[in-house]
């Protein structure tokens, strides 16, 4: 395969929630252009299992547990060395209206969301700058911008990891660090069918709440795209960017 096609080539990315859905994609797609895999998530039987079949190293944790994220990078390290691309892609989503809203089920989504990116990203930072070098990908939503009924607790846990975002790159400008976000709008995975309840998804995308005006649904290699973009070389002018991928819905 010709250099070009590997533009990722010998440099090692960090993927949290790498086992299925945008994760999964992510390190397929990133595999592809010759990074070295480090695949994060909950399920260690599944992230075992991608591990495995893309050539990777897994570790196991829960992001939002400050302990366990601790021990399950020295691991990572220990294995394939410090990362130089970093995605945040683990996340959670529950369906409830606010006035009747569990503090518990709350304060889990905005624990796995923005809690669990900030204890990944405070963990490799320091390092990346002192090497001049390093993409840094946030996985939010378009629900952070524009949130529809019931997913308040998840359109404010990625709202908070679009300005955990932009502080991050302001804070790294000038180091050779990027920090960007992406912000899918409808995309087939489990998550999503789950909190639609089951509901046709070309349904939901045709619906005002969604304003899709392509009216179709997104697939996690769609997603992937835009993340692989932003982890190239050659994007060291984009920091501090929000990039909605969402078939032309409009973000104020």
């Amino acid at each position: 395969m010709a250099q070009q096609d590997r533009p990722l080539e010998g440099r090692t990315a960090w993927i949290t929630g790498g086992a299925s859905g945008i994760g999964r994609a992510i390190a397929e797609r990133l595999g592809r252009e010759g990074a070295r895999l480090g695949l994060i998530d909950l399920n260690a039987e599944s992230v075992e299992k991608v591990a495995a079949e893309l050539g990777g190293v897994s570790v196991s944790c829960d992001v939002s547990d400050a302990e366990s994220t601790a021990a399950a990078l020295d691991q990572l390290e220990s294995a394939l060395g410090p990362p130089d691309l970093l995605i945040n892609a683990a996340g959670i989503a529950h369906r409830e209206e606010i006035a009747g809203h569990d503090a518990g089920s709350w304060q889990r989504v905005l624990d796995v969301n923005l809690t669990g990116p900030f204890l990944v990203l405070r963990r490799v930072v320091e390092g990346m700058a002192a090497r001049g070098n390093g993409r840094i990908v946030n996985l939010a939503s378009g629900s952070g911008v524009r949130v529809g009924a019931g997913i308040g607790a998840y359109g404010a846990s990625k709202a908070g990891l679009i300005a955990l975002t932009r502080a991050l790159a302001n804070e790294t400008a000038g180091t050779g660090v990027t920090v960007n976000a992406v912000a899918p709008g409808l995309v087939d995975t489990p998550m999503t069918r789950a909190v639609f309840g089951g509901q046709p998804l070309a349904d939901v995308a045709r619906s005002s709440d969604i304003q899709n005006p392509m009216g179709r649904v997104l697939e996690p290699r769609d997603i992937a795209h835009a993340v692989a973009f932003l982890c190239h070389p050659d994007t060291w002018a984009m920091t501090g960017q929000v990039l909605h991928v969402n078939a032309g819905a409009l973000m104020p």
